[in-house]
């Protein structure tokens, strides 16, 4: 059963995205909080929310459709301004939604901190439990600021509550400054996280989810050998780490496999909470989402706010199963023209057109019902696929080809694609990148790594102006990180843009 955290406190109320306000909005609770283990474990519970909060939690609708629609594989609808000018590379410090990304991801900074701060002060908490939290908060903590260096590169690092004026004004670290504090967060989070957690706790981090996530921070850094070493304490040590591929890919999404076990890292939505979506106040909102109305044709009363591309259609189809069958994958992530295609209980082409495309993923697209579109599917946020590919590419870009080989070809199996495994034991480095690139892209649609896979592997300019989606354009390398938004810059006198964006 689906499990999810709320706190109920005042934590849940505080908006201190903004770091550099005079008013220290630590005074609102560090007299009459932080004093029993219970609080201490709402403080925790408060940063788990800030993931998905809205306007813009990074696994809320508008992050998320961030991710995707910056990529040739989906665009946003024209009429949603801010969300149009990300998609078609025409954003600036300006824009609305990079401004509410940054705030929320401070958010959940400050609340990560504040649970750092005060652990020492609560009593009459045990050891272990006091360990557990903190490296919750760490864990999550690293992941915010993940987020950080990935969005927007260089940006303020703040790792203790701000005491003195002189501090709220606090300048930008570089990236490598900020990869260097995710580091420390995520190994020291690794040696107090729990391997399993009881089922009341679902959803919450584990030592294989801070162990995941440190060999992607080394992945992304470039930093092979050390990706490789963390990506392997899992892979090798299935005794410890039982992560596996679940045998039906479209199993993933439907809602009954959630918290599977090829989820290391996964968001939990439920209709935990109150009635409502649509609303700022946390003690009436539901922990639902209404991505599936987001991403619905409006012939079913959907929004279709991010777009699948033929593109993406096409590099779905690129390769059949051994039995001549569509790729599972393509069949799960997208809804096209094809034989007895159903979606949303209806004929494709006669209720949709004969030249739609509309997204499946995380859609209950199997459901007709209109009106309540709150949605319970969960977002993952780090699978076990993922995991076998990172380790892949580590060893690829190693040179170590031949231990790349037996894992894509995991992943090749598990989509019931031709057994090639010892074709590529005798691959080059560049043909297995090849693979692993598009293993990755087709694996992943609509899951938020492309944009990021394609940056660092240098080929985003490319593949973009190659696909010709609108605005491809306009794309220049400055559209590879969000700017400091501007809202930041006239607020913090020792604030300064990103040299891509001066």
């Amino acid at each position: 059963m689906k499990k999810i955290l709320f706190a109920s406190t005042l934590l849940l109320l505080v908006s201190c995205a903004d770091f550099l306000n005079l008013e220290n909005p630590n005074k609102q609770t560090s007299q009459s909080f932080w004093h029993t283990p219970e609080q201490l474990e709402s403080g925790v519970a408060s940063i788990y929310n800030a993931l998905t909060e809205e306007p813009a939690g990074y696994w809320e609708i508008q992050a998320q459709q961030m991710k995707e629609c910056r990529t040739e594989n989906f665009s946003s609808r024209n009429d949603v301004q801010a969300r149009f000018a990300v998609s078609t590379f025409r954003n600036t410090p300006s824009t609305t939604i990079s401004d509410q990304i940054f705030r929320s991801l401070y958010v959940g900074i400050f609340r990560a901190n504040q649970v750092i701060h005060y652990a020492d002060q609560v009593k009459n908490i045990d050891e272990q439990t006091k360990n557990d939290l903190l490296a919750e908060a760490k864990f999550l903590r690293a992941l915010n600021y993940f987020h950080v260096a990935i969005e927007f590169g260089e940006a303020p690092l703040v790792t203790k509550l701000i005491s003195d004026k002189a501090d709220y004004f606090t300048s930008k670290s570089t990236q490598a400054e900020i990869w260097s504090q995710v580091v420390l967060d995520l190994e020291a989070a690794k040696k107090d996280l729990p391997i399993e957690r009881p089922s009341k706790q679902t959803g919450r981090a584990t030592r294989g989810a801070a162990i995941a996530y440190l060999g992607k921070a080394y992945l992304y850094q470039g930093l092979f050998e050390k990706a490789e070493s963390e990506f392997k304490t899992i892979v090798d040590n299935q005794a410890s780490y039982p992560y596996g591929l679940l045998e039906d890919y479209a199993s993933l999404f439907d809602g009954k496999n959630e918290n599977s076990k090829e989820s290391v890292f996964e968001i939990q939505f439920s209709l935990y909470g109150g009635p409502d979506i649509w609303t700022s106040n946390q003690s009436k909102r539901t922990r639902a989402t209404t991505m599936a109305q987001e991403c619905a044709p409006g012939e079913v009363g959907g929004w279709f706010e991010l777009i699948a591309t033929p593109v993406l259609l096409q590099a779905l189809l690129k390769e059949k199963t051994k039995d001549d069958a569509f790729d599972p994958r393509a069949l799960a992530t997208l809804a096209w023209n094809y034989p007895d295609c159903k979606y949303y209980t209806y004929d494709f082409a006669e209720k949709f057109g004969e030249n739609a495309i509309w997204i499946r993923k995380n859609q209950n697209w199997w459901n007709k019902d209109e009106g309540d579109w709150k949605s319970t599917l969960n977002e993952y946020a780090m699978r076990y696929a993922d995991v076998l590919l990172m380790l892949a590419e580590s060893y690829t870009m190693q040179n170590k080809v031949s231990l790349a080989a037996p894992l894509v070809q995991r992943i090749r199996e598990r989509a019931k694609l031709k057994d090639i495994a010892d074709a590529m034991n005798g691959w080059s480095q560049e043909q297995m990148m090849i693979e692993i690139m598009h293993q990755r892209n087709v694996e992943f649609a609509r899951e938020g790594l492309h944009f990021y896979d394609l940056r660092r592997w240098n080929t985003l300019e490319q593949v973009i102006k190659d696909s010709k989606v609108e605005g491809y354009n306009n794309y220049a390398p400055r559209y590879q990180y969000f700017p400091i938004p501007e809202q930041e810059l006239n607020n913090n006198v020792n604030m300064t843009q990103n040299d891509a964006w001066n």
